[in-house]
């Protein structure tokens, strides 16, 4: 069983790198910068997660950026795998040992939502 969430989960896995669709492109400015500046954290982002940063309109600065990296080291030494990453009013689900973000959810779509099949949580003190 482990394996075929493997298997579903790299299948979902855009290189930062990948050339966008054209439509993607002019809907979206924040996506660009916000993979510009994950490509330099090494971490992958999904097509969901892409998805969900375009149409909730979610761009981090390069100091969050530092703090969800710090985040998913925190995570990896305790041995996490999926994990939820509470960062100001952002939420983070990140899959720990492919370094992932699997999805991102703003304050808005927060209310009243269930987070499944997490195994850790990590709260994340704003910077000043």
């Amino acid at each position: 069983m482990a394996d075929i969430k493997e298997i579903i989960l790299r299948s979902q896995i855009a290189p930062l790198g990948a050339p966008k669709k054209p439509d993607a492109q002019k809907a979206s400015g924040s996506t660009a910068s916000f993979d510009a500046i994950l490509r330099d954290a090494e971490i992958k982002v999904s097509k969901h997660a892409t998805k969900r940063l375009d149409t909730r309109q979610i761009d981090l600065a390069k100091m969050d950026q530092e703090q969800l990296k710090s985040a998913i080291e925190t995570l990896e030494k305790k041995g996490a795998r999926d994990s939820l990453v509470l960062m100001g009013d952002l939420a983070f689900i990140i899959n720990v040992p492919s370094k992932t973000l699997v999805t991102a959810i703003s304050k808005e779509q927060m209310k009243e939502q269930v987070f499944t099949n997490i195994d850790s949580t990590i709260l994340v003190a704003p910077k000043e």
